[in-house]
């Protein structure tokens, strides 16, 4: 009862996203994510704690109550999207394993959608070398589910992005293993994987792992690629946080030129 009735609200939000009750937790990722959003820019004293011990989103990521962790990966995405690139750049080191093997493979919908969120955030915040990096281990993992949601990771990165600013390359040499995976799922997200590649790649991407497939997974993968055929040449979907802000200067740069 004691704790029920205890205000932990006074406490600093990086007491709470280490307390052991996770209803504190829960409220401070809650919290957290608010404050960020009512930043009125990136340099707002509100990020620096979470700057400075980058370990507290490693935490909150892997939250071991998955209602506070569907929570505390939400203040993540609230920490990239208004902390800019330093929010980026200083936390990714210590959050993309954990967002893949308690985010990404989560039962809860919601969690996934959002870690996925964040994935994106990262690239679109800097660069995506980093995250492919970090990602790609997790195709050796022991666990099929893990395997399977880091593939459809990867199809949604290369949906949102291309294969101009996301290289296809590593990640198309990780591909006959997982095609050769025992797990139905697996090869069903590897192929999902493939038919994107596919869509900006063309016959480009057979030169990197084609030989290395069996003739039946070949026959398979030239079904999937007739369908892709038919389909509209692919488009960015996503913009880069440097795209978006060439982007808002243009107009501004019209205006000027206007003027003159």
């Amino acid at each position: 009862m004691a704790d029920q009735e205890e205000d932990f609200s006074s406490l600093p939000l990086p007491d709470r996203f280490s307390h052991k009750n996770w209803k504190v937790r829960k409220q401070g990722y809650e919290d957290a994510a608010k404050i960020f959003e009512a930043t009125p820019d990136e340099s707002d004293p509100a990020f620096r704690p979470f700057l400075l011990d980058s370990g507290l989103w490693k935490g909150a990521v892997a939250d071991s109550n998955v209602a506070a962790q569907q929570d505390g990966i939400n203040a993540l995405c609230a920490f990239l999207k208004y902390g800019g690139q330093q929010a980026c750049t200083r936390s990714r080191n210590v959050t993309i394993t954990p967002i893949v093997e308690k985010g990404l493979s989560s039962t809860r919908a919601a969690t996934k959608q959002s870690a996925l969120e964040a994935l994106l955030l990262y690239i679109e915040l800097d660069k995506s070398d980093p995250i492919i990096d970090d990602l790609l281990p997790s195709l050796n993992n022991k666990q099929p589910k893990l395997i399977a949601a880091t593939l459809s990771a990867f199809t949604a990165i290369f949906h949102a992005y291309g294969i101009k600013h996301v290289d296809p390359k590593p990640v198309l040499k990780a591909l006959p293993k997982v095609f050769g995976h025992a797990d139905k799922n697996v090869r069903a997200e590897a192929q999902n994987l493939a038919a994107e590649l596919y869509r900006w790649l063309r016959e480009a991407m057979k030169t990197l792992f084609w030989n290395e497939l069996k003739p039946v997974q070949q026959q398979d993968l030239e079904k999937l690629f007739e369908t892709v055929k038919q389909e509209p040449p692919p488009k960015q979907e996503r913009l880069l946080r440097s795209q978006q802000a060439a982007v808002e200067a243009a107009p501004a740069a019209g205006q000027d030129e206007a003027a003159d």
